[in-house]
């Protein structure tokens, strides 16, 4: 055994005792560099880094050498717990990366370009990995990702950017942008509008930090170019099935391509997953292999379906040569390469898993939910599920969870395919329209969960607020392609119905690029139909957006576009809240007069309507309006009308907003008593209500407030709990705020 003293080290130091013990290990052993890279997957020149003290080994490599020298843990032992401090915990680190492949063979030469490619600190380093569908692109990336996450302690983000998606576009840079920065800790309200500037802070938030990208399916350079970070430290992992010459050109990438794999290779993954009968049939294995082109995917399928069904290699070998043109295909690069290795499984499901695995195909969305599926196939949620998890067995479909399931977008091309060959066109389309409907009866259930002061206009339960909340976040991403696959089959009412049905969710989360999107479908939707009253809506979801984005004269002509085509159709409602809009338009762009004109007009038709919750939202803006102009008295006016209303009906986020608006009133009036009062009534409605956004600015509120009166020690308190809720919320207010402690510590908070 190798003896090991503990001391006080630094780093270099800690580097070079466990490169000299790697070394002696390794001699011990009688291995050399290039075989226990072989034994490890690392290269033979990222482990002598390691042994020379260049380089420090991570968990991931410290492990493998362990396994392959079986030294029995003592060169694990030589590497350090990594201990994180106060503020590295606070710092948003995403942690994206799907599970690692469950099986890996070979591609030695490909893990040691990606691991100099990744040993180039002073660069940002880029490599893209191209090759035919089906090759392992994805595999060999997330194999990779996962064995060196070590080298990235500041988070891994991946993206399937749909570059060769048989359903959907290929991802936007800016909707992908959107999503990161989320992930890095803004909230969607605070995405910025245009792919600029989206780009330009994702760079901002990876500046000094070493991260993993991988972008998973890319179309081209250009999708992917303002996807990069733009310091040295992070490393970006790009597949696709084309060539990205010009990230090559422009941006220094290190291209690797990818072939099938070997024959030895296929082989030993055959015999991993088979088992000994592979060495009983060796012929029969090698043709089964030959008729697959060693393409990974075909070998995977092939030796899943040997293993999991009583079936001989030889009656496989043989199923294989009936299919010549197609295994012909299967080595080109061409949209039928998988088709025959899908086949296989297909035929050989049951009558009942084969239909829901055709039905999966015309399902806008890559993941879907167990009630999703259960309308598609017009069968109870039990039935589906077990149908679903018949499916994921044979690798047809993949579990995300107990309720969630996604099928591969070759494989969901496949599927759709076979429902065309075998179901009829009025079939599909009922099955289509089928899930419409349950994506129109779940979303306006949802919509009037999330506003429980309204009454339900059916006698259907209603979920709780936050499973309303949960289901709309889940299925968040698939709304413009549901919204855009019933405009597509020729069912407009049923895309501008379930835009309509999201208002409520999309009002209160903000994601300004889903709700655009979704709404536009619903505006040519409702277009379609001819019908005014439905594009008003539309146009009034989008002149929010536009509000939303910065571009007030943008959603000022949107909201008056909806008042035109409500000019002759009697609906005070609808007309008001257009007006309700310019006004908060005529806001942003500091008309004042305008804004008070139109806001007071919307106030008025809805109060004549006795819409009392629509008459508080009014009023709240109305006073806000006032306070910012120092009209003290009409702000108090306006906001105490609104709390009123909203108790009268028991609109509990309503209540709160009030008596936020009445405490900040009193509090720009230096009224501090009164301020305190209402700020505490505001914060005691807003827990009851659970609205933490709404308890956060209030809590902030009140910590102004009580630094004006002179008691910091109340002011810090409520600080802290403002930034523990904006800290949970992944708020970028949480910063904002622990500045203003430390100010406050300073004496200098205001």
């Amino acid at each position: 055994m190798y003896q090991k003293h503990e001391t006080r080290r630094t780093e270099v130091e800690k580097r070079k005792t466990f490169g000299t013990e790697l070394r002696d290990v390794r001699v011990a052993r009688g291995l050399s560099l290039t075989e226990l890279a072989a034994r490890t997957h690392y290269s033979r020149a990222h482990l002598a880094n390691v042994e020379h003290g260049r380089r420090a080994a991570t968990t991931e490599l410290a492990e493998a050498c362990d396994t392959a020298l079986e030294a029995g843990g003592e060169l694990l032992a030589l590497i350090p717990r990594p201990r994180q401090s106060d503020s590295e915990a606070t710092v948003a680190r995403p942690a994206q990366l799907p599970a690692a492949p469950g099986r890996f063979v070979g591609r030695s030469a490909q893990l040691s370009a990606l691991d100099a490619v990744s040993d180039k600190a002073d660069r940002l380093s880029i490599a893209t990995v191209h090759g035919l569908p089906g090759v392992g692109k994805t595999t060999l990336a997330l194999y990779w990702a996962h064995r060196e996450i070590g080298r990235f302690p500041d988070g891994q983000l991946f993206a399937d950017l749909r570059g060769h998606s048989g359903h959907q576009s290929p991802a936007s840079p800016a909707e992908i942008l959107e999503d990161f920065l989320i992930s890095l800790g803004l909230t969607p309200a605070d995405v910025p509008p245009s792919e600029e500037k989206r780009a330009a802070l994702f760079r901002t938030m990876t500046h000094d930090r070493r991260m993993l990208v991988v972008l998973d399916n890319a179309v081209s350079t250009d999708q992917v170019r303002p996807l990069l970070p733009g310091a040295a430290g992070s490393t970006v992992l790009v597949t696709s099935r084309v060539m990205l010459t010009g990230l090559v050109v422009r941006a220094g990438a290190t291209q690797l391509g990818l072939a099938p794999f070997t024959a030895d290779d296929s082989l030993r993954f055959l015999r991993e997953v088979v088992g000994p009968r592979v060495d009983d049939e060796p012929l029969a294995a090698q043709a089964v292999l030959d008729r697959c082109g060693h393409l990974p995917l075909a070998v995977a399928v092939a030796a899943e379906r040997i293993a999991a069904h009583p079936i001989r290699l030889a009656e496989l070998a043989e199923d294989l040569a009936e299919e010549r043109q197609r295994l012909a295909a299967l080595a080109s690069d061409e949209d039928a390469d998988v088709r025959a290795v899908f086949s296989w499984s297909y035929r050989a499901l049951p009558t009942a898993a084969a239909r829901m695995f055709r039905v999966l195909g015309l399902h806008p969305g890559k993941e879907i939910s167990v009630p999703a599926a259960a309308a598609l196939a017009d069968m109870e949620s039990g039935q589906a599920a077990h149908l679903l998890r018949t499916l994921a067995m044979c690798h047809l479909v993949e579990e995300a969870d107990r309720d969630h399931f996604w099928l591969h977008d070759l494989l969901r091309v496949y599927a759709t395919e076979q429902a065309l060959a075998v179901d009829s066109p009025e079939d599909i389309e009922r099955a289509q329209v089928r899930e419409l409907s349950w994506y129109l009866d779940t979303a306006t259930a949802a919509g009037l969960a999330l506003e429980p002061f309204r009454s339900p206009s059916t006698d259907t339960a209603l979920p709780g607020y936050a499973e309303a909340f949960a289901w709309c976040e889940r299925e968040m991403a698939s709304f413009p392609s549901v919204v855009g696959l019933a405009l597509r089959i020729g069912h407009p009412e049923l895309a501008s119905r379930i835009s309509q049905a999201l208002f409520s969710y999309f009002h209160l989360r903000k994601p300004w690029t889903i709700w655009e999107r979704t709404y536009h479908l619903g505006l040519e939707a409702a277009s379609k139909l001819e019908d005014p009253c439905l594009q008003a809506d539309m146009l009034t979801g989008l002149g929010l957006v536009e509000l939303g984005l910065g571009k007030p004269e943008s959603g000022r002509e949107a909201f008056r576009r909806g008042l035109d085509l409500l000019e002759n159709e009697g609906e005070p409602t609808r007309s008001a809240w257009c007006h309700i809009g310019i006004g908060l338009a005529y806001a942003d762009m500091e008309d004042v007069e305008a804004a008070r004109n139109a806001l007071e007009r919307g106030m008025v038709i809805h109060r004549g309507q006795h819409d009392q919750h629509a008459e508080s939202v009014a009023l709240v803006h109305l006073a806000d309006l006032c306070r910012g102009e120092k009209h003290t008295e009409d702000a108090l006016r306006y906001a105490g009308r609104a709390l009123s209303l909203c108790r009268s009906i028991d609109d509990k986020y309503g209540e709160g907003l009030s008596l936020y608006q009445l405490g900040m009133t009193y509090l720009a009036a230096d009224l501090l008593d009164d301020a305190l009062n209402q700020l505490e009534a505001a914060l005691s409605v807003q827990q009851a209500a659970c609205d933490d956004k709404g308890q956060a600015d209030t809590l902030w509120a009140l910590a102004r407030t009580s630094t004006a009166r002179g008691d910091n020690t109340t002011a810090r308190r409520r600080l802290e709990e403002a930034a523990d809720i904006f800290e949970r919320r992944g708020d970028p207010a949480e910063a904002v705020v622990r500045a203003g402690i430390a100010n406050l510590e300073d004496g200098a908070a205001k």
